[in-house]
């Protein structure tokens, strides 16, 4: 009878770590799967001394440290900047279109009216002089069938994309961080509740070995490989446990940039997940479809773009210029022509047409085929998000059932060791 109770405390004594990992595991998979802040594991004293004395930093203040540092979000919103630059650059850029030149040469002297001159028409022999010309000339957009008005449709759906692209590296930031700072959590955890748990096993492999060393015959002798066996999947246990710890503290390091990490002590709790939390996971309310929402409108914007091409471009255009030679006589009548001497002031209506009805025709059909191609990317996502939700929803209510169940078992489990204890003893 003595040998059949040993063995059943030698059982009891390995679920009990057992299951104390395992309800430690399914709290944290719940919390993973919320935005809330949860609980902290008990007693980290040993990780105060390692962070040598750090004050302890909670889920809330990492993310603040994380969210001023982290370089994606900095890279985010240099893209912002540089998307409203370039709606910016539609609206106003195409009124300012002007363009000034000027020119500097030197031509031989000439001297005469438009009647009479005693030199030729190349008097290379004369003297030379410099010849100055300045002008500017421009054009103003009045009607465009549209181009203008599609090019600001696609600036804008640019700087949406790239609100909610920060949105979605703001989103992802804190779910590492909450990730690994739960993971951390559940490691302090694990190897708190193995340190106190192995010595239940030392004790019983030494009241083992007493009784086999006093020749008990009730005693089995195959209990002490069974006892030895479940040591070294404690011990294994604690490693990985360990290499949890350091994993999820190099991370919360890389993403937060404390170097001394210490989390604060709060009794582990599983988390409550209202009909409101949850309806945020809709596909819909993600950014990534609302950033194929946006590519999509700007791809309409460009099909419009190019069905524009098929009409002309109507607007306003002038011209302004002087050219100045000091060498050459100044014709001043407006019916000759006088290159050197020559002022010039006009505007009017202008019109420009590509006739490139082929070829616009071409790009009006791949402009429809990007349009198609974007629209089907946006329904792949979102049914791929569908899976995805549904499955993090299963999965929540999954580790919210096995901490149920492992909650209901441990107080049996606790009873019946110590019943055994007592009888051993």
């Amino acid at each position: 009878m003595k040998g059949t109770l040993l063995a059943l405390l030698l059982v009891l004594a390995a679920a009990t770590i057992v299951v104390a990992q395992e309800t430690a595991a399914t709290t944290v998979a719940a919390r993973e799967t919320t935005t809330a802040p949860s609980a902290s594991p008990e007693t980290t004293s040993g990780t105060a001394r390692e962070a040598n004395e750090a004050p302890p930093l909670d889920l809330a203040a990492l993310l603040v440290r994380a969210e001023e540092r982290f370089p994606a979000l900095r890279a985010n919103d240099a893209a912002l900047v540089a998307a409203r630059a370039r709606l910016d650059e539609a609206r106003f850029s195409p009124f300012f279109q002007l363009e000034a030149q000027a020119g500097l040469t030197v031509a031989p002297r000439a001297e005469g009216t438009p009647i009479f001159s005693n030199q030729d028409q190349l008097p290379i022999d004369n003297g030379w002089a410099p010849v100055v010309e300045v002008g500017v000339r421009g054009a103003i957009p009045l009607y465009t069938f549209g181009k203008l008005r599609n090019a600001w449709r696609a600036g804008r759906a640019g700087v949406r994309a790239a609100e909610l692209e920060h949105e979605r590296s703001l989103a992802r930031l804190r779910y590492d961080v909450r990730r690994a700072y739960f993971a951390l959590q559940l490691a302090l955890d694990t190897r708190q509740m193995i340190r106190e748990g192995r010595g239940q096993l030392d004790r019983a492999v030494r009241k083992l070995d007493e009784l086999i060393a006093e020749g008990d015959p009730d005693v089995n002798p195959m209990d002490r490989y069974r006892l030895r066996a479940a040591l070294a999947e404690v011990d294994a246990r604690a490693s990985q446990a360990r290499r949890l710890e350091e994993s999820s503290r190099a991370a919360l390091v890389a993403l937060t940039g404390e170097t001394e990490l210490r989390v604060p002590d709060c009794p582990s709790a599983p988390v409550t997940l209202t009909d409101e939390a949850l309806e945020d996971t809709r596909p819909d309310a993600r950014p990534e479809i609302g950033m194929l929402e946006a590519a999509i409108e700007a791809r309409r914007a460009a099909v419009d773009i190019q069905r524009g091409g098929h009409a002309p471009d109507i607007g306003l255009g002038f011209t302004a210029g002087i050219s100045w030679g000091p060498g050459i006589t100044n014709q001043e009548n407006p019916f000759v022509p006088d290159p050197a001497n020559r002022p010039s002031l006009g505007a009017g209506l202008l019109m420009r047409w590509s006739l490139d009805f082929v070829g616009n025709t071409y790009r009006v059909r791949r402009a429809r085929a990007q349009l198609e191609e974007t629209e089907a990317r946006r329904d792949e996502a979102r049914l791929g998000m569908q899976i995805e939700v549904d499955v993090a929803r299963e999965a929540l209510r999954d580790a919210m059932r096995r901490e149920d169940a492992w909650g209901r078992c441990v107080p049996t489990s606790k009873r019946a060791s110590r019943t055994c204890r007592r009888s051993t003893t």
